[in-house]
């Protein structure tokens, strides 16, 4: 005779698991936002640290970086 199954708990269980890895994905998510937007900041702090450092007009840069992109 076959064995019965819980599938109730079993379902259950894999809900649970999801519910968690869920909240883990979107703590991830928050942490790579966070994370991509200090590495912006950081870059187009360098920029201005490069702007000043060879004396280039801001309006020459902001022109040049608008050709090119």
């Amino acid at each position: 005779m076959a064995r019965q199954k819980n599938y109730d708990q079993k379902i259950a269980a894999l809900k649970e698991k999801i519910a968690a890895k869920t909240e883990q994905l979107k703590a991830m998510k928050k942490d790579l936002a966070e994370l991509e937007s200090a590495a912006a900041q950081s870059k187009i702090q360098e920029i201005a640290a490069l702007i000043d450092e060879k004396n280039i007009d801001p309006a020459e840069a902001l022109k040049a970086l608008q050709e090119r992109f």
